[in-house]
């Protein structure tokens, strides 16, 4: 199987140039979002990280909430789509191994981890908030869904919102603790024998998890 980075360098070599530089866009974006905030971030910085002049990232996007909510899609449409998938499918071994499928999804877009933190720890009503606080909202509701084996329910019980944090934290947590992983160890989180042992520490959980809540 090929590893994430020749996979993206294959898929990088079939697009046009301008493809290629609304990706170099994307990926900058993504980057500078998650360091500082979407307030912080304005478009002149963003052009300079993608190596273009200002003026010629509009030829790609409206403007920055239209990038933003791009960068979104991008990274968090795959995951939507794995979670109902799962649903769908209402298979034991999808489940146990969905939280390794999440895992895959984020190792592409890591900073995306950052960014649900600073949805979650804001308190303001800026655009960039409001948007992902809709993905975090989709994502939570088909997370739920799974854990109670009910579609279409909403349940707000303790047991399955502590379920639901786990598994949040277990995922994305994962990407923000690179620093602490220096202190005890060498190397990166986001190597592929690092992702694989996280793989396997999150499949030992998922099973109970993601095991039906006790009514």
């Amino acid at each position: 199987m090929p590893s994430p980075s020749s996979k993206a360098a294959a898929d990088s070599s079939a697009l046009t140039k301008g493809e290629r530089t609304a990706q170099r866009i994307l990926d900058s974006a993504e980057e500078l979002f998650a360091a500082k905030g979407y307030e912080a971030t304005s478009l002149r910085e963003i052009a300079k990280h993608a190596s273009i002049r200002e003026p010629g990232l509009y030829h790609y996007f409206r403007g920055k909430e239209a990038l933003y909510q791009r960068v979104l899609e991008r990274a968090l449409t795959p995951m939507a789509e794995a979670l109902q998938a799962a649903l769908e499918s209402n298979s034991p071994q999808q489940l146990a191994t969905l939280p390794a499928t999440m895992t895959d999804l984020l190792a592409d877009h890591p900073p995306m981890a950052a960014l649900f933190q600073q949805a979650l720890q804001s308190r303001n009503d800026e655009p960039g908030k409001k948007l992902v606080d809709e993905w975090l909202d989709l994502l939570v509701s088909r997370g739920a869904q799974l854990i109670t084996g009910s579609k279409g329910r909403k349940s707000s019980d303790p047991d399955t919102a502590i379920r639901i944090i786990a598994l949040f934290n277990l995922t994305c947590g994962y990407f923000l603790s690179q620093e602490v992983f220096q202190r005890l160890a060498r190397g990166k989180l986001t190597s592929p024998d690092n992702l694989e042992r996280q793989k396997q520490l999150l499949n030992s959980f998922a099973r109970s998890l993601l095991a039906p809540v006790s009514q």
